[in-house]
């Protein structure tokens, strides 16, 4: 009887984690703005996305998700006059799932999202 039972939860447990889908590669985006204005993005049904990194050419950048604000990321300001983001080795992606609103403000240069696209696969 033990057995039988350890066989069944083994099973919808099985089951139950197959639901979520698994994530297949689609796409590498690049999502960019100059415009003073906030610009936002929708992720697409069936859809997740990996936000790989971000950058801003001056000043700081207020990152939206769902129209609340996620984190402020400071550029980097150099001698040169250019700033940029290079990724620290402990910095987290940050995943959005299908319906998910990816969005900014800043009176600022040109400022661009790395991000890698995955299709949801049931």
């Amino acid at each position: 009887m033990k057995t039988v039972l350890m066989v069944a939860l083994s099973l919808a447990l099985g089951y139950a984690a197959q639901a979520q889908g698994n994530l297949q590669f689609n796409q590498v985006l690049y999502l960019s703005s100059n415009t003073d204005n906030q610009t936002q993005w929708t992720v697409p049904a069936g859809k997740v996305w990996k936000m790989e990194s971000v950058g801003v050419a001056s000043s700081s950048l207020n990152v939206y998700v769902n129209n609340a604000l996620a984190f402020i990321y400071a550029g980097a300001y150099s001698n040169s006059g250019t700033s940029g983001y290079y990724r620290n080795a402990d910095a987290s992606p940050i995943w959005l799932p299908a319906g998910s609103v990816l969005g900014h403000a800043c009176s600022c240069g040109n400022r661009w999202f790395s991000i890698l696209e995955f299709n949801v696969v049931p």
